[in-house]
């Protein structure tokens, strides 16, 4: 039970710092509500999968408490709160299933480690997509590297948003690709199937990235023509 919560902390603690590194947000400042909640992340999956036996709510649950952090801990709009918690437990999905790959290749683990809650194995694969993920945290803290174009928290949440406008639109395609993948990874994960969950994962990280390099293109594009105008009205 220790080592499944204590791993469980630091699993949660990936998650959100790749989610948040990846869209270059605050970290520190937020220290005391982060600490919360992967406790509380830790306790809650060992309670779903161990105690009551239910693993398969597991990713699903976990996927609605990330969103509402992001919404109400760190005060970020909803719809950015439900894309940015897709593409972060996505490539994180991807970089344990490359592991997972990995492992199974050198003849370490098989497929019976994925359908396992606990067991020295399971710990391998989970300590070393822990490991690799604070490494590519690290990473793109040291080069700056992460999408810019959501704005700080607190968000203004006076202004009332249109969800199908040509900006947000992309958030929420983003958001159902990662409801239906998470969807699928369930249906996958007790098929034991890792090669299409690596590719699903894969798959849906590939398409928030690629409305998130299109938003932050845009974004640049904006700021050159401002420039531009503000120039030439002198």
């Amino acid at each position: 039970m220790v080592i499944y919560i204590t791993l469980g902390i630091f699993d949660a603690l990936a998650m959100l710092l790749l989610i948040l590194k990846l869209y270059m947000l605050p970290f520190r400042e937020y220290g005391v509500k982060i600490t919360v909640f992967v406790l509380f992340i830790a306790s809650f999956s060992h309670m779903m999968r161990l105690t009551l036996e239910s693993p398969k709510l597991d990713l699903p649950l976990q996927y609605i408490f990330f969103v509402l952090f992001l919404r109400f801990g760190m005060e970020l709009k909803i719809h950015l709160s439900s894309f940015i918690a897709g593409a972060g437990i996505s490539a994180y999905a991807a970089i344990q299933m490359g592991i997972y790959h990995l492992f199974n290749f050198f003849d370490v683990m098989h497929v019976n480690v994925i359908q396992q809650n606990a067991g020295n194995l399971v710990y391998l694969l989970q300590s070393s997509s822990i490991f690799v993920t604070y490494v590519i945290c690290f990473l793109l803290s040291i080069f700056d590297y992460g999408f810019s174009f959501i704005i700080r928290p607190p968000h203004d949440f006076l202004t009332k948003e249109n969800y199908l406008s040509s900006v947000n639109l992309p958030y929420l395609i983003g958001t159902i690709v990662s409801a239906f993948t998470i969807c699928m990874t369930l249906v996958l994960l007790y098929r034991s199937d890792p090669t299409w969950l690596l590719a699903l994962a894969i798959l849906n990280f590939g398409v928030s990235y690629f409305f998130s390099i299109r938003r932050e293109r845009g974004d640049i594009r904006a700021a050159v023509e401002a420039y531009r105008n503000k120039h030439k009205t002198g």
